[in-house]
């Protein structure tokens, strides 16, 4: 638990009921080894500090994004389904039910994150691949198995948030400073943005070898979270003086990222975006 967090702080009294009924219901959960105390209570840091869920050890960075808007924007919700997933397997998507492998739910071994997080990412994680998630999995085969696509962040919108409009832009070979105002207009709009990154050439220190290599590939999935700020180059500045800013969630923390268009444009892969019916994105 991170020690900054406020042990006291209280959440809504309609959430902290709803999360009492939770913790007081006889019902029977499938998850063979996960304490339901422990989730309970997990559910509840969460609740006081969305920053709390993270993906930990393990490669659900794409499912981790999606639920930290769930739970900033939905709360309730996230309580429900949790508690349905709990004890019973599945819980009501917008348009589909989610439902949790029992082999999933059988398996045990070192988590390497919180109970309540292993039980949703993993489930969401596991339903969208062909390759099965389990604790003890050797690492390439977890690797593999967490790799998301826009799709997938996409079709978890749905599910989870009920936006019904959403839509990626990939920026492979250009449209960085575009997709990044996309961003910006749907999230000042009340929607949700998250950004697909290479994590070490953008929040890292790389020798000019490593980032000519880590341009190569994207490998992480964050939450764009606003306070978006594009300085285009101009023949004067050039992309290495001209500065990009904004804000995302990451590994259970908020960055600030601030940094140069070049780093932009050779370690940003794109956005997927998503928000209620309205104009079309």
């Amino acid at each position: 638990m991170r020690s900054d967090l406020n042990t006291t702080a209280s959440i809504d009294a309609n959430l902290e009921e709803r999360l009492a009924k939770f913790a007081r219901s006889s019902q029977t959960g499938v998850w063979n080894h996960l304490d339901k105390r422990q989730i309970v209570a997990d559910i509840r840091d969460r609740l006081i500090d969305p920053f709390q869920i993270q993906q930990g050890e393990q490669p659900f960075c794409g499912p981790a994004a999606v639920v930290f808007e769930l739970i900033r924007k939905q709360p309730a919700r996230y309580i429900d389904i949790c508690q349905s997933l709990y004890e019973h397997g599945r819980f009501e998507g917008y348009t589909n039910t989610i439902k949790v492998a029992g082999r999933l739910c059988r398996s045990y071994g070192n988590l390497r994150m919180a109970q309540a997080d292993w039980m949703l990412l993993a489930t969401l994680r596991d339903c969208a691949t062909i390759l099965p998630v389990h604790p003890k999995a050797p690492r390439l085969i977890r690797e593999l198995s967490g790799i998301t696509q826009p799709w997938e962040i996409n079709g978890w919108v749905k599910e989870l948030l009920g936006y019904s409009q959403t839509k990626s832009h990939p920026t492979i070979l250009s449209g960085e400073f575009r997709a990044l105002q996309v961003a910006d207009d749907i999230i000042k709009a009340g929607g949700v943005a998250f950004g697909l990154i290479n994590s070490q050439g953008l929040l890292g220190s790389n020798s000019f070898l490593a980032s000519r290599f880590h341009r190569i590939y994207p490998n992480h999935w964050v939450t764009i979270l606003g306070d978006i700020s594009i300085e285009p180059p101009t023949k004067i500045t050039k992309n290495k003086h001209s500065r990009v800013q904004f804000d995302m969630y990451s590994w259970g923390r908020k960055i600030h990222v601030n940094t140069d268009t070049a780093t932009i444009k050779d370690f940003f892969w794109g956005v997927a975006v998503g928000k209620l019916n309205g104009e079309a994105i």
